[in-house]
């Protein structure tokens, strides 16, 4: 064995020893934090949180989409749906002219060019109304 073998080993056995140092440190501390909440729960700490003895809530999805809906902020092809739904029913309801009602669909159908371009997946995307089928496309959408 050369000086350099010597050296690394000894250089191995210090980093071993150092380590293992540390890990019974890190060992002695969380048996502390272990020992004081311990503590802390036989003393009753516990007993009065907010939800306790009820399952707790786990959110689907990303944290985003959570944030978003407890804000109640909807993407926007929701609400541009929502008021799709809104002007259909309006339209079918109040039943106006002929010209009047081609104008107020052509208007309709241009958000829905507009929905179906945000909408995250092809399958949500939805057909374009016509006066003869303004009434169907309106249970449709609402």
């Amino acid at each position: 064995m050369d000086w350099n073998d010597r050296k690394t080993k000894a250089a191995g056995e210090v980093q071993q020893h150092t380590t293992e140092e540390r890990h019974e440190h890190l060992s002695a501390r969380e048996g502390m934090i272990e020992s004081a909440v311990d503590e802390f729960a036989k003393n009753g700490g516990f007993n009065d949180l907010p939800g306790k003895g009820k399952p707790i809530k786990i959110e689907e999805g990303d944290v985003l989409t959570s944030i978003l809906k407890n804000a109640n902020v909807q993407p926007p092809w929701i609400e541009l749906r929502k008021e799709i739904a809104a002007d259909l029913k309006r339209v079918a309801d109040r039943k106006p002219p002929v010209a009047e009602m081609e104008a107020e669909l052509e208007a309709i159908n241009q958000k829905i060019r507009k929905y179906n371009r945000l909408v995250p997946n092809s399958l949500l995307q939805k057909g374009l109304v016509s006066a003869a089928n303004v009434e169907s496309a309106c249970e449709k959408w609402v």
